[in-house]
């Protein structure tokens, strides 16, 4: 059985080059493909491969874009060491955050609104960003399907698995991973 194309784009920059596609990802409806793609998060109509609109905020080339489970927001991030989360319905930007790097990957939570940007843990009701430290620089990330666990992946080649990602009011939070160990984040 081969698999057959509904539809196909090329996607190219503004003099006639060709980009890589280094993320993509359906909203939850299934009804909208986002892919990050040069500078651009391009937001695609699912069903034939009409081009929606080209979000521009990026600086440098768009590596990672998620959807939130509810489909309300979606993120991306990329060379310019920018998060930017953005409204699924008027495609605008809502927050951006600046990394000390170039973000590779994010991840909403499967069953709230936590974005996670390799350690650096969203949230949108507060609007606040905590930081945790890490032994190496975070390379990707991935929630489980319950939401209690985020597996970051790491450049020494250490995959770290935490668990109950807890936010307080006071932007104070904790991270309890697999072997019970705190680690505390700053405050904001």
């Amino acid at each position: 059985m081969e698999a057959v194309p509904l539809w196909n784009v090329k996607i190219k920059d503004k003099n006639n080059v060709s980009q890589c596609i280094w993320d993509l990802c359906y909203s939850p409806t299934g009804s909208t493909l986002v892919v990050a793609a040069g500078n651009a998060v391009l937001v695609y109509q699912a069903d034939d491969g009409g081009l929606q609109k080209s979000l521009k905020g990026h600086k440098e080339t768009v590596y990672c874009v998620d959807f939130s489970h509810d489909g309300k927001f979606f993120a991306s991030g990329g060379a310019d060491k920018c998060v930017i989360i953005w409204k699924a319905l008027s495609l605008e930007g809502l927050l951006k955050y600046m990394h000390n790097d170039a973000v590779q990957s994010l991840s909403f939570n499967p069953l709230t609104i936590l974005l996670s940007s390799c350690a650096l843990f969203w949230t949108l009701d507060q609007k606040s960003v905590v930081k945790s430290k890490l032994p190496a620089r975070a390379t990707c990330c991935s929630w489980k399907s319950d939401g209690q666990y985020l597996a970051i992946g790491l450049f020494n080649g250490v995959i770290s698995v935490r668990n109950k990602v807890i936010l307080f009011v006071g932007h104070y939070a904790s991270l309890f991973s697999c072997k019970s160990n705190v680690f505390v984040i700053e405050p904001l």
